[in-house]
């Protein structure tokens, strides 16, 4: 049995212009120990997905359908008490890309901590306090006895970021959801957190989901990842085996468009049009209107997973690999190269 396991998911917005099918149909799983990475453009429904593993979906919008299970629990059968009382922050934590807006600038950053600390745990709140100062010590906060008594504005972006990784290690979960935690940082400070979540990984044994547009930073946290385009998951593999062996039109699109170190190009190679609405996305493979390798039987039916890999780790929900189905050759084929697009650090946004 994986730690968590997320099975048909769908979660829609009911607004006023129709139903935006945010998350329809996405399933995968980690294991304990595993770190995650799920990519894809803005607007793929990777936010939705993981802020509906933590419950955190509020109207308009609610997970409709699906199966989301912690250790054999089905976390969608709980009430709102029990997943903030036994779920949220003791099993399982989220850190947010905003930590300026996340964290309360009218509170010191240890009082934050610490709060978190006592309404989830039986410490005191002098045991929370020596806990909160263990935890600014473990994400390399400088003079963390002194730091404890500040207050947000007084951190710079990338030490905010570390508080909030302090806090959401403050009960121990076993998995931890990373939402673009470094999207609003430099390059430097985010070499930085991404060494402190390997750190943190291997001293704590976590879990982790990362989400992130960045193809770079998949690379240096991830030992799989999940690739999902307006609202599906289209493929899902080790990160050598993804990025070696991409199989579907979409991922090879997004690595097709990031440029490397060593290459000289005339232009850069982006993905052609443009993400259809989440309100009325197109019949079928939702990748179609868009994939140069797209042939009459992608309109027809949304397509299944295939198991494409040796060890059946390899999984893409793409026609081209149903031997039952006749179709063109496809436009775009495997790489045959061993250059990793993602040393470049670039984006799998257009």
């Amino acid at each position: 049995m994986s730690l968590l396991e997320v099975e048909d998911l769908r979660t829609y917005f009911f607004t006023a212009d129709g139903i935006v099918q945010a998350v329809d149909g996405v399933s995968f799983e980690v294991d304990s120990g595993e770190s995650l990475g799920i990519v894809g453009e803005s607007g793929a429904g990777k936010s939705v997905a993981v802020k509906s593993i933590m419950g955190l979906i509020r109207d308009p919008g609610r997970v409709v359908d699906g199966s989301i299970r912690f250790d054999g629990r089905e976390l969608t059968d709980l009430s709102e008490r029990e997943l903030r009382r036994e779920i949220r922050g003791n099993e399982i934590s989220i850190i947010f890309q905003d930590a300026m807006s996340a964290l309360n600038p009218v509170f010191t950053v240890g009082s934050q901590i610490e709060e978190v600390i006592v309404e989830n745990t039986d410490r005191s709140p002098k045991e929370a306090r020596t806990r909160a100062i263990e935890l600014l010590d473990d994400v390399g906060i400088p003079d963390p006895e002194q730091r404890i008594d500040e207050y947000p504005h007084q951190y710079s972006g990338g030490m905010q970021q570390r508080a909030m990784i302090a806090m959401a290690l403050a009960c121990d979960p076993r998995l931890i959801i990373a939402d673009e935690p470094t999207t609003a940082l430099d390059v430097t400070i985010q070499a930085g957190i991404l060494d402190l979540f390997d750190d943190i990984q291997e001293k704590y044994e976590t879990s982790m989901v990362y989400v992130t547009h960045d193809l770079g930073v998949v690379r240096e946290v991830c030992d799989r990842v999940g690739v999902m385009y307006l609202g599906n998951m289209v493929e899902c593999a080790p990160y050598d085996e993804l990025y070696r062996n991409p199989k579907h039109p979409y991922t090879q699109s997004l690595l097709n468009s990031v440029v490397t170190p060593d290459e000289t190009l005339d232009e850069i190679d982006p993905i052609g049009g443009t993400m259809p609405s989440a309100v009325s996305p197109p019949s079928g493979c939702r990748f179609r209107t868009r994939c140069p390798a797209a042939f009459d039987d992608c309109s027809k039916a949304t397509p299944p997973t295939y198991d494409v890999g040796e060890d059946d780790s390899h999984e893409v929900a793409c026609l081209l690999y149903d031997e039952t189905v006749s179709r063109a050759e496809p436009a775009l084929h495997e790489s045959d190269t061993d250059t990793d697009p993602a040393e470049s650090g670039g984006t799998a946004d257009d």
